[in-house]
């Protein structure tokens, strides 16, 4: 599955991930930077991405939308790009699990 990150995390961290999540882009490098969330929301569902985010509005869009899609929520007030790839390598195995689910009944993955 694809990797989306949102604007508020650093088009490094997708640079940084590449070697475990090959398909991982921000939203910047996509020419998205000046979108709204719904815009980001809507580009991702079109094109299968699932979207990691520090903040709970795409969670709260998946809540209310007819079709959700996978969210990979960091949930740190303050967190240093080091710290996010470092939660992605530690839990590497984890987040390709829940990627790779057909589960529809967990679509927010929530780390800390």
């Amino acid at each position: 599955m694809k990797l989306l990150l949102d604007l508020n995390i650093s088009y490094r961290v997708a640079k940084s991930l590449e070697e475990i999540f090959p398909e991982v882009t921000q939203v910047g490098r996509l020419g998205l930077g000046q979108t709204d969330d719904a815009m980001i929301w809507q580009y991702a569902l079109v094109n299968n991405y699932a979207i990691v985010t520090l903040d709970e509005y795409f969670q709260n869009r998946n809540l209310v939308a007819g079709n959700p899609m996978k969210i990979i929520w960091i949930r740190r007030e303050s967190i240093t790009t080091a710290q996010i790839i470092d939660i992605f390598y530690k839990n590497q195995d984890f987040i390709k699990k829940f990627l790779e689910s057909g589960d529809d009944t967990y679509m927010c993955l929530e780390l800390y």
